[in-house]
């Protein structure tokens, strides 16, 4: 890792989006926020949702002093609308435009119109609120975010706000669990300590329904705890690999992902380009090999077994062939129960009763280079161990089958 990487990761001040995006793909938030690299292709859902909430906090920002029609806010959506689109905002969807999507925005705002008018039901605190959520007291552990709106109810209750626009709408369990909400809640009793009652409400336009939660102070720590976990393990990172998924469809990286360049750059040929591109034809070439490789050890099975009955039937220790000849050495060896199974305690509790086991035990390498990688070996015994360990590159190559289309 380079040094100046090095120092953009110590005065990082991270957020819950960013955090995910690390979550979601290690790669990918590399490239965003590391390597600062700008995505100039835009999602046709993240440009949607964009516009929602600007309707939004024009709405609420005007209701201080009037209240907006539906016809203003709807007015006010698409003059966003066509003044923020641009040539790089993509639809993946198959079949569906841009104009499209701006119905369906036009639909969410209706539906949350008409459910929450007049929109006086509690006193608004904040709208896109600036929060910062201190982790550990210190600031080594800074968490910027925006709140889309905080209310006040009339019992005291601080409701934290949050617009969403997506097609899907989560199990409660999952509510339950999410993080950006919770750590925002942390930064406002950080700020407001008189708030003792918050509530976490998302509003998922898409179904007109409105989610609601709450969180314990037992809760409210173990987040506390895990997100500073998660941003060690951030920190530690010497690597950060694509992790494949879904999403990938979305990611404004595609093009520049290690997984995901070639295919990119393959979509631009025509069929015979394809078929005569370097990379294709080794790949082609491999996985021929491979399967003649693995047709052979096959083979080599089916006669290895049919010689060791040859052998066996006629008394024989030697084969002969026209160039060569087989010895078969018949050694008589002991197997012991696998590590996954039940007997292997009971096998390893004899020979420790025994005194045995310093005897028989081996060092696990890949017990050790797999908490190595995770960071769970102490910092002290790391530099004790650096002597007797060095680092190489090993590559393997595993072969998967192409995605079809309808797939």
């Amino acid at each position: 890792m380079t040094e100046n990487l090095r120092k953009k990761r110590g005065s990082m001040i991270y957020s819950p989006s960013k955090l995910e995006t690390y979550e979601i793909c290690p790669q990918k938030y590399k490239f965003a926020y590391l390597d600062g690299l700008k995505i100039e292709e835009e999602g046709i859902e993240a440009f949607l949702g964009a516009r929602f909430h600007e309707a939004m906090e024009k709405l609420y920002a005007e209701r201080r002093f009037r209240l907006m029609s539906l016809e203003e806010l709807q007015a006010c959506y698409e003059e966003r609308w066509h003044k923020n689109f641009h040539e790089k905002v993509i639809i993946v969807s198959e079949g569906r435009t841009a104009e499209d999507y701006f119905k369906l925005g036009l639909k969410f705002i209706e539906d949350y119109y008409r459910h929450y008018y007049p929109f006086d039901q509690n006193r608004i605190l904040g709208l896109e609120y600036k929060i910062e959520v201190d982790l550990d007291g210190t600031g080594r552990y800074l968490l910027l975010g925006f709140i889309d709106r905080i209310d006040l109810t009339a019992d005291g209750t601080i409701e934290v706000h949050d617009y969403k626009t997506t097609s899907t709408l989560p199990a409660q369990e999952e509510i339950d669990s999410d993080r950006q909400l919770a750590l925002y809640q942390l930064g406002l009793q950080q700020k407001w300590p008189w708030a003792e009652r918050v509530k976490l409400v998302w509003h998922y336009v898409a179904f007109d329904l409105e989610l609601r939660s709450t969180r314990t102070p037992a809760q409210l720590e173990a987040l506390r705890r895990e997100t500073i976990d998660l941003i060690n393990l951030i920190e530690a990172d010497e690597q950060f690999l694509p992790r494949e998924s879904q999403l990938c469809l979305w990611c404004g990286f595609f093009n520049l992902c290690p997984l995901k360049k070639h295919e990119a750059e393959l979509e631009h040929l025509s069929p015979s380009e394809y078929l005569k591109e370097e990379g294709v034809v080794l790949v082609n070439k491999y996985m021929e090999y491979l399967k003649q490789k693995r047709e052979a050890e096959a083979e080599l099975e089916k006669l290895k077994e049919a010689i060791i009955n040859y052998a066996e039937v006629r008394g024989l220790s030697r084969v002969m062939g026209s160039e060569f000849y087989l010895n078969l050495k018949k050694q008589e060896r002991f197997v012991f129960p696998r590590v996954e199974e039940k007997e292997r305690q009971l096998l390893e509790k004899i020979i420790k009763q025994a005194g045995l086991w310093e005897k028989y035990s081996t060092f696990d390498r890949h017990a050790l280079e797999k908490d190595l990688k995770s960071g769970q070996v102490d910092s002290s015994l790391v530099e004790s161990l650096a002597k007797f360990i060095r680092k190489e590159i090993a590559i393997t190559l595993h072969p998967a089958k192409n995605k079809s289309p309808e797939d």
